[in-house]
């Protein structure tokens, strides 16, 4: 016969690993997420994926040949800017509820997780606890 306190283990770590599973179907979601912007003038689009990497740059019609190298540079520096904006908005958008509080996103948004270590811990400080 098992304990109440053996009970509640068996619980939190079914919990744990239903929470691990969600977590790995929201990362899988977010390697499909990408963000585009474009300038005002629509001479320049680009295309960032979920880690705001640089996937597409479009120069559109004529308009951007006309334009000095600086303020080019610096329109596809601004449309980058904004389409990792969105990006991040999204990403961040699509984990809400899901990552702990203080679990740095942006950390997670460079390397991604790595989900079975972080269960095999949690497993390991519950066994101490048991003991």
């Amino acid at each position: 016969m098992f304990s109440p306190l053996h009970n509640q283990l068996d619980e939190a770590m079914r919990e744990m690993r239903a929470k691990q599973e969600e977590l790995a179907g929201a990362f899988g979601k977010l390697q499909d997420v990408t963000a585009t912007a474009t300038s005002k003038d629509r001479a320049i689009q680009a295309t960032v994926d979920s880690q705001g990497k640089l996937t597409e740059l479009t120069l559109n019609g004529k308009r951007w040949r006309d334009m000095a190298p600086k303020e080019l540079a610096a329109k596809i520096v601004e449309v980058v800017t904004d389409a990792q904006d969105e990006a991040a908005a999204a990403t961040s958008s699509a984990m809400a509820g899901l990552i702990p509080e203080g679990l740095d996103l942006e950390k997670l948004r460079e390397s991604g997780p790595d989900l079975d270590a972080m269960f095999d811990e949690a497993l390991k400080d519950a066994r101490k606890g048991r003991q």
